[in-house]
């Protein structure tokens, strides 16, 4: 009868006590794992906002503007605001598509307000629909080049098929518009 309840209780905590060890041990190699890398992911991260800020027409030596008000809206919000030795603004925005938090691009704004071009950062919306704001910049991307106010980005038709990354990309491209408005005074172009 001993032996059974010995047995019994054996049963009832030798699982619970091995399984807690293995989610012990996981969690240990996943805090290693991160270590190891998020300095690898941050720099990757940095050079492709870089890269993006570079793509932008007529793009001169960005500078980040470190203390600035982000304009966000309920689809879009901007992450970083740069000011180059030229007066163009670009605006790190990142906005949801199909997929929440799936557009990360920067926005060229010129100094009178006017959007000067569209660079993406990355896109992880649906391929060969959601990717058609990046893959086919004909189709609503060059039509956001020259706009200065939101009702004429809301105005552009969006793709077909790719609705909720349109409606996602002119989000971004009223954040970038907004935050560069309200930055002007604070940033002295």
């Amino acid at each position: 009868m001993a032996e059974a309840k010995t047995s019994s209780v054996k049963s009832m905590v030798l699982p619970p006590l091995v399984l807690a060890i293995i989610c012990a041990v996981c969690c240990a190699f996943l805090a290693l794992a991160n270590m190891v890398t998020k300095d690898k992911i941050a720099a990757a991260e940095a050079d492709a906002i870089q890269t993006s800020l570079k793509q932008l027409p007529d793009a001169g030596t960005f500078e980040e503007v470190t203390d600035f008000q982000p304009e966000n809206n309920e689809k879009a919000s901007a992450t970083g605001l740069y000011l180059d030795e030229n007066g163009q603004y670009a605006v790190l925005v990142t906005a949801d598509g199909y997929n929440k938090g799936g557009l990360q691009v920067v926005i060229g704004v010129d100094k009178g307000g006017a959007v000067t071009g569209v660079s993406f950062v990355t896109v992880s919306e649906t391929p060969g629909l959601g990717t058609k704001v990046q893959s086919n910049p004909e189709l609503l991307v060059d039509h956001l080049v020259g706009l200065s106010d939101s009702d004429a980005v809301d105005g552009v038709d969006n793709i077909t098929g790719a609705t909720y990354s349109s409606k996602g990309m002119k989000a971004a491209v009223n954040c970038a518009l907004a935050t560069v408005h309200a930055n002007q005074e604070v940033t002295g172009a």
